[in-house]
């Protein structure tokens, strides 16, 4: 047996000794894998770690560590020296292989297998995408569990694991959590609004409505705030494209409200077809989103509203909106890119 956490924290500086000696940079433009934290096939019930690779049940010794330790590895053959020498011991961490589209065990070596199938490379991105609220970088962390679940719901290689009644509660559970995720976040980059908390307030049997009150008020306050600007500029006689712009902003909050409503609605629904045309409309304003927010992003950036910016300082919400701008693109386009596989 490993002798524990003491020899992984010893192999572990060694690592690091040995990656500040190879440097990175050209290791990382020609590596063909990518390293995540959390692994779909790794269950905790109570006190126990286990193994459910292969549908088998192996107990394990979990020493989850930060798979970044192990970044300057750039292929699979240089991964297989990670390996653990003794023992059932697992890291917690996974790496993807592009080469052969598979995904592998990072201390055991093995290939990733559920229900009798290898777990595909491009199944897995796709719940890495829809499951995280930031841009994927060369390592990722995320829930075990909601990889396990995505895979077998969204994943195109176990699209007849489930029935049509665990594919619609499973489907209503990503898109309850992910609408959370993305108003935590937005509230945390709108300088407009106060933020309403922190991914970790968001546990199994929250409340949705009440967790998104406080954010629904404050995109019904950005309505008003910018339908009031809107008219200031018009008795002004402001300029088309500003007067167009703000109105934008406008449009973009009432949306996002119109986007948030949809979602709550989807919780009543029970029945997987109906799920499916449902979600529809959210596909709708999604893209609707995404759209108006390109516009605005484009302008904001433009000379012309860096001078107006300069002169008026009404506009100096506007010109924070860039970063909101970045969130607003990855969050609305994974639910694009996800849902409209349904």
């Amino acid at each position: 047996m490993v002798t524990g956490l003491s020899q992984i924290l010893s192999s572990g500086l060694e690592l690091e000794r040995k990656k500040s000696l190879l440097g990175t940079s050209k290791q990382e433009q020609q590596s063909t894998i990518k390293l995540v934290r959390g692994c779909p096939v790794y269950k905790v019930f109570g006190d126990e770690r286990l193994c459910v690779n292969d549908d088998r049940v192996l107990e394990i010794e979990a020493i989850e560590i930060d798979p970044s330790i192990f970044s300057f590895h750039y292929d699979k053959d240089s991964m297989e020296e990670e390996r653990a020498t003794e023992g059932n011991v697992c890291y917690a961490s996974i790496y993807i292989n592009y080469p052969d589209n598979k995904v592998y065990c990072i201390s055991q070596g093995w290939i990733l297998r559920i229900h009798g199938k290898d777990v595909p490379a491009d199944d897995l991105e796709d719940a890495m995408q829809f499951l995280s609220t930031k841009e994927i970088t060369s390592s990722a962390e995320l829930c075990s569990e909601c990889l396990y679940k995505f895979i077998l719901t969204l994943g195109d290689t176990f699209a007849d694991t489930l029935t049509e009644k665990e594919k619609t509660e499973e489907v209503k559970r990503y898109v309850d959590k992910f609408s959370l995720m993305i108003a935590v976040k937005h509230s945390q980059t709108d300088r407009l609004m106060k933020p309403i908390g922190t991914e970790d307030d968001i546990e199994n049997g929250v409340d949705h409505f009440q967790f998104l009150r406080s954010y629904l008020v404050q995109l019904l306050d950005q309505q008003n705030y910018w339908a009031t600007l809107g008219r200031e500029l018009e008795k002004e006689e402001a300029e088309d494209w500003i007067h167009k712009l703000v109105t934008m902003r406008e449009k973009l909050a009432r949306l996002e409200f119109q986007f948030y409503s949809q979602t709550l609605q989807l919780r009543d629904i029970n029945e997987f077809n109906m799920l499916i045309k449902m979600l529809q409309y959210v596909l709708k304003s999604s893209d609707e989103i995404i759209a108006l927010n390109e516009l605005i992003h484009s302008e904001i950036r433009s000379d012309r509203f860096s001078q107006l910016a300069e002169r008026d300082e009404r506009m100096e919400v506007l010109a924070g909106y860039a970063e909101k701008s970045r969130t607003v693109e990855h969050n609305f386009g994974n639910i694009l890119q996800i849902l409209t596989r349904l």
